[in-house]
């Protein structure tokens, strides 16, 4: 099967609907054509000279990234911005380029949550929850009979979560009348008389990201004509989806044994403290890359210790004088996990599709370098 460049752009928003952006990101594709073949697939955190280098060695016709390489719209294509430099091979060379940035920060399996789960944490809610996630009360009508397979296609969606909980619906049974008309062709009943039937009504919540897909496919298997399906829009959003995390580790761990296991899974020695090293933390709020905006938030849900990358000097003084304790990464590190998790994630898509894509992870470092 055939892979083209809206198909890479399909599955991300499939991951992490372009929705949960923050406004003033720049996400989706960034240079090259939709309609491109993509039969080699790189994946990093950045685009830069030397991963462009591999990407051009690898072939690639597809190269997605976590920052994107345009945050701002352009006024001008000079050669003087090391972008544009970047922008013209990947036009001589008809690579695409497509970002995947603060939607990728706030989806499920995002950047955060992926942290989140190396660390066993068990994840009540986003630090930050989206703006973009309305929440809807979905009620849908089926024959008596039908109830399974929509409780199906629940425990396979995004809707219908509830904390821990998947597949949460409430049930209502009740008896249906419609009057099919002589050209009907109806599923149970018969034309041009007034029918009842049995009938259950099952609500459920869902996300605004999930309803398009989750409607259809329940509509494929729903055996009327036409499906009687109510969709009511809430107040709430939906707090499971935004940028960090919060939540609880399974036991309590010193400050600094919790360091050096964040140092651990992401791989590096540059951790930095804030507080006493001995003391006992067990809930936890993170956010990987540059989250030192978000202390107040970290404050508010009643965090122990708030883990994250860039960190200011006077975050740092307010979460001590606060009883805030702070592990601090950088922000290459405390993100590159990701790619890995892009590389898992469009390898089961094409698997799915039954497609031959290749996939590159492209090696990259932080642009810091320790001097001693």
């Amino acid at each position: 099967m055939t892979v083209t460049v809206t198909d890479i752009i399909d599955a991300l928003e499939n991951w992490a609907p372009s929705s949960l952006a923050e406004s003033w990101d720049n996400v989706g594709l960034q240079v090259g054509s939709p309609q491109k073949e993509v039969k080699r697939l790189a994946l990093c955190l950045d685009l830069t000279r030397e991963t462009l280098d591999q990407a051009l060695s690898f072939k690639a016709d597809c190269i997605v990234t976590h920052h994107p390489l345009f945050f701002k719209p352009l006024k001008a294509l000079s050669f003087d911005s090391w972008q544009a430099l970047l922008a013209t091979e990947l036009i001589r060379h008809e690579i695409a380029l497509v970002a995947a940035h603060t939607n990728l920060d706030a989806a499920f399996s995002g950047v955060s949550e992926v942290l989140a789960r190396e660390l066993h944490l068990q994840i009540e809610k986003a630090l930050l929850p989206s703006a973009g996630v309305d929440l809807f009360r979905i009620s849908v009508y089926v024959p008596k009979g039908y109830e399974e397979k929509i409780r199906k296609i629940l425990l396979e969606s995004e809707a219908a979560v509830r904390g821990a909980y998947r597949a949460c619906s409430f049930v209502v049974e009740g008896q249906g009348s419609f009057y099919p008309s002589s050209q009907a062709k109806p599923f149970t009943g018969e034309p041009e008389r007034l029918n009842l039937v049995a009938e259950t009504k099952l609500e459920f919540l869902a996300p605004a990201f999930a309803l398009s897909k989750l409607l259809a496919t329940i509509k494929e298997v729903h055996p009327y004509e036409e499906p009687a399906i109510d969709i009511i829009p809430l107040k709430g959003r939906d707090t499971r989806l935004g940028l960090g995390r919060v939540g609880e580790l399974p036991l309590p761990y010193t400050l600094l044994d919790l360091a050096k296991k964040v140092g651990e899974i992401l791989k590096t020695q540059e951790v930095f403290l804030v507080g006493e090293a001995q003391k006992l933390v067990k809930r936890v709020a993170l956010c990987a890359g540059s989250g030192g905006d978000l202390l107040k938030e970290a404050l508010k849900a009643r965090a122990e210790v708030f883990i994250t990358a860039e960190i200011k000097y006077h975050q740092a003084q307010e979460a001590k004088a606060r009883g805030l304790a702070l592990i601090s990464v950088g922000h290459f590190e405390s993100e590159r996990i990701i790619v890995l998790e892009m590389a898992r994630y469009f390898e089961n898509w094409a698997k799915k599709r039954g497609c031959d894509l290749q996939i590159s992870v492209l090696e990259e470092r932080s642009p810091f370098q320790r001097v001693f």
